[in-house]
């Protein structure tokens, strides 16, 4: 049962990006970056330099492709301010390993060190994005080592309660917990922002609405009207509301 659950979970492969595509074709600076892991495992990433950065951040990507498809992503964010390490987790892209859960959250806590260098280095603040399946990867990383203040894209509260909605034949005693997010949300301290699609198909607003009321943490609620999944950031509003949020909580 686990096997098929990752099938559903993980799908490094579904990737429509050029073999050979680095962001320099879409005209952006970065920098390629091995961080090893926890367990000696190395993840390929790209460093996006902005221009007078005031924050750093981690984004941590949805669970369908990997970084070559995520750097279509990366242009907003460089343009309000913000350095961005965008990481492949383990058995994506060109980074070593297979995925799991454990495994996921070692490679969000090891990108976390090195963004939080990178951040004291350059005087300016470290903040976490994290994506559909990447938001449990940055409420696991932001519950142990508080960041300037967390984004919680299309965030879910267990994948357990979105496999139960995609396979609503199978006995809920044969789905294990798994990313179960809302347990964590309680824990959280910094500021964080939870944004989410009013009308996303995959991961129903209740589940961001869940989580929100979980937190006890300073926190912002924003969701957008008319938004699904996987076009959410398509609306202006979208980026809108996390430049204010960044510039609020800064």
């Amino acid at each position: 049962m686990l096997r098929l659950i990752n099938k559903f979970v993980y799908r490094p492969e579904a990737t429509v990006a050029e073999e050979n595509f680095t962001p320099a074709d879409l005209g952006l600076s970065y920098e390629a970056v091995s961080i090893k892991t926890g367990d000696n495992l190395l993840l390929s990433a790209w460093y996006f330099p902005a221009n007078n950065p005031t924050h750093i951040l981690m984004y941590c990507h949805g669970n369908a492709g990997d970084i070559r498809d995520w750097s279509y992503a990366m242009p907003p964010f460089l343009e309000m301010g913000c350095s961005v390490l965008l990481f492949d987790y383990r058995g994506y892209g060109q980074s070593q390993g297979k995925p799991s859960e454990s495994g996921l959250y070692l490679d969000g806590e090891s990108v976390w060190g090195w963004v939080e260098e990178k951040a004291e280095e350059e005087g300016i603040t470290a903040v976490i994005l994290g994506k559909s399946l990447g938001s449990a990867i940055a409420i696991h990383v932001a519950s142990q080592t508080p960041p300037g203040s967390l984004i919680l894209d299309s965030a879910f509260t267990s994948m357990r309660e979105i496999a139960l909605t995609v396979t609503p034949w199978l006995p809920d005693a044969m789905l294990p917990e798994l990313y179960e997010s809302l347990k964590i949300a309680p824990k959280l301290t910094c500021p964080t922002l939870v944004i989410h699609g009013r009308n996303d198909t995959l991961v129903p607003l209740a589940h961001g609405q869940a989580l929100y009321n979980a937190m006890t943490c300073p926190k912002t609620l924003t969701i957008i009207d008319g938004a699904d999944h996987n076009n959410l950031s398509n609306y202006p509003d979208y980026y809108a509301a996390i430049q204010a949020f960044l510039h609020k909580t800064a």
